[in-house]
């Protein structure tokens, strides 16, 4: 495709096209499949400002990946398990043949004697130097230089055991980046070899009788491998691979067999071992991860003609069902919670207040401070924190509402009339437009919005989701202009405690109905912090009695609103915290998990629900159970 300018990056590129029923992907009456650019290289052969790009095939009619499209599924499960960082390094061998019929698969190696005679055994030929010995060096040279142009990682290549036998080796590289760079890599040499009268073969068994195959071995490590102490998880992860030998070797590429044989440094393809610097096992320990006790494995298994994205998947799969238990264990041993004190009560008697009360109550805090609301503004942190009461309140409109059958029979008993009713009348508006309706502004909306009474003219429909009967219509989240103004005043702050506890010490439901209180402060138990700052509040120095909207404090509502809220106000990453990382142990990928921090309706059980009711006042554990059980309706 020719452009006027050079990408830069992959969003710089279209979305092309190509006919699938030539490639067996489509019927030719809808033929279009799409080519959906994923990574940009260097083009060697023509030079710069010329870009080679490597995309992926979908179907243009119901935008899924398009048949043979693997990428998709690694991509997913490299997301799903980022957290533990893998590391991939494949060295692929390949064998120069020389050129036979067209369209029939070449028989004969270069070096192989023209009168059909095979050359010497092997055994000089690896890592060999000089003429009749490191044969097809030009092309192996030529490709290594071509690879490091296009900005593959490309680390290194050597002569392999067999006559016209080679290998280069890329990596390391994270995730997804192998697939896409052994890919490439393989063009670029199918290419290179065009100019040299050769044919490269990525066949497992290039060579019947006493030569040794062509493989696609595959170093690989994660996070927990490279700390100290990793030889245990090496191990571990290896007697995983055991016990999914049948699952691995059908990803690891057709007529495996012919050179898994047992012989020619290789394990048998029915048998299973590994071992510290043993090449006939299926899994070869590196000598230096013994004795440092940590680093990495090499899976001998993959043949060299096995598609990257199948073997990294399954081996990413493997590793991160071997380690997740362990990761959810520890992810639901501690609750983690965001606490902060609202503008209007920031003084130092409630400060201490709050503190020695979270001490008393057994909890660690880790973190603790005042964030002014210049900063709250600028960052849009309570924009990002009340998101979804936000998007209710301005951006959506009623009819994008999720409002359950329970919620609405409620809303009937109270009103009088039918939800269904007032919404076909056209009675139901957000914030923005009922001020808009009523002809004032939304601030006045927010201080009629905050006359209304609980049961009377006002409900809750779920997490942040209100419904309020002013003059005549009902209005969603009418209170949140006022709110986001009450943050955002200058001279204004909050004060935050990032704390923590073993789950066990104390339940969600009892941090947030009992040590908190709920919403009405007035009616919150005795001794919970929410009703001793109502009680106590002129002793306390606050300018007015607490109410449903100003109630003292917040608190995270559920682990996993925690994190989002961790990861809004204090920026903390989800891939180095315990409960993030239990998260996406549990099958919940990174866009998923970013995407749930705004509290989307997501479907479970035969319906859309909100992603936050679900999981509302759950414990850790049983959150992170609800939200691989949501993950799976979901993907």
């Amino acid at each position: 495709m020719t452009m006027t300018a050079r990408p830069l990056k992959v969003s710089d590129l279209k979305v092309w096209n190509y006919d699938g029923s030539s490639t067996g992907q489509a019927e030719g009456s809808n033929s279009e499949v799409l080519l959906k650019p994923r990574a940009i290289f260097n083009d060697p052969f023509r030079g710069y400002p010329h870009v080679m790009v490597l995309a992926d095939a979908w179907n243009a009619w119901d935008d899924k990946p398009a048949k043979n499209n693997t990428r998709v599924a690694c991509a997913e499960t490299m997301d799903m398990y980022r957290s533990l960082d893998p590391w991939f390094g494949i060295e692929q061998e390949y064998t120069l043949m020389k050129p036979g019929k067209v369209g029939l698969k070449s028989a004969v190696p270069l070096g192989f004697n023209a009168d059909g005679s095979e050359p010497a055994p092997q055994g000089p030929y690896y890592t060999g130097a000089g003429f009749n010995v490191a044969i097809g060096r030009p092309v192996a040279d030529e490709h290594y230089k071509m690879c490091l142009e296009a900005g593959i990682k490309i680390s290194g290549i050597n002569a392999e055991v067999m006559p016209g036998q080679w290998e280069f080796q890329v990596g390391p590289c994270r995730g997804i980046e192998m697939g896409d760079h052994l890919i490439m890599s393989r063009y670029i040499m199918l290419r290179v070899t065009e100019k040299h009268d050769c044919i490269c073969s990525f066949d497992p068994k290039p060579k019947e009788g006493d030569w040794n195959g062509a493989g696609c071995h595959t170093n690989f490590s994660v996070a927990p491998m490279r700390a100290a102490g990793g030889y245990d998880c090496i191990v571990k992860v290896c007697e995983a691979f055991g016990k999914a030998t049948k699952d691995h070797i059908k990803e690891y590429g057709e007529d495996n067999d012919k050179r898994l044989t047992g012989k020619h440094e290789t394990c048998d393809i029915n048998t299973f071992k590994y071992g510290v610097a043993n090449r006939g096992a299926s899994i070869r320990i590196p000598r230096d991860a013994e004795k440092s006790g940590r680093g990495y494995m090499e899976d001998r298994r993959p043949g060299a003609n096995c598609d990257p994205y199948r073997v990294t998947n399954i081996i990413m799969k493997t590793t991160g069902e071997c380690l997740a238990a362990e990761t959810i264990e520890a992810g639901a041993k501690m609750h983690t919670a965001f606490v902060f004190i609202k503008p209007h009560a920031v003084y130092d008697k409630v400060k201490d207040l709050v503190k020695d009360r979270l001490v008393a109550e057994g909890m660690t805090i880790l973190k603790e401070g005042q964030i002014k609301a210049e900063v709250i503004d600028k960052k849009k942190l309570i924009d990002t924190h009340y998101g979804a009461i936000a998007a209710k309140a301005v951006s959506m409109k009623p009819a994008q509402l999720t409002v359950q059958e329970k919620a609405q029979q409620e809303f009937e008993k109270q009103f009088g009339v039918a939800w269904s009713k007032v919404m076909e009348e056209g009675l139901v508006f957000n914030a923005l437009d009922g001020a808009k309706k009523l002809g004032i502004s939304p601030d006045a909306l927010g201080q009629k919005y905050d006359a209304l009474k609980k049961g009377v003219d006002i409900i809750k429909f779920g997490g942040g989701f209100y419904c309020g009967k002013v003059e005549t219509i009902y209005v969603i989240n009418g209170f949140y202009m006022n709110m986001r103004s009450k943050f955002t005043a200058p001279g204004t702050s909050i004060y935050y405690y990032e704390v923590e506890w073993p789950a066990e010490k104390m339940k969600w439901a009892d941090f947030r109905g009992k040590l908190l209180g709920p919403t009405d402060p007035g009616t919150a138990p005795a001794g919970s912090l929410r009703n001793e700052i109502y009680n106590k509040w002129a002793e306390l120095g606050l300018k007015a009695q607490p109410d449903t909207g100003d109630n003292g404090v917040h608190a995270s509502a559920s682990p996993f609103e925690a994190l989002a809220e961790r990861s809004n106000w204090l920026r903390a990453s989800i891939t180095k915290d315990p409960f993030g990382k239990a998260v996406l142990a549990s099958g919940v990928t990174m866009h998923m998990t970013k995407e749930w921090f705004d509290d989307p309706a997501v479907s479970f059980e035969g319906g859309k629900k909100s992603l936050f009711d679900l999981v509302e006042d759950l414990d850790a554990a049983d959150c992170l159970k609800k939200l691989k059980a949501i993950a799976a309706e979901n993907r």
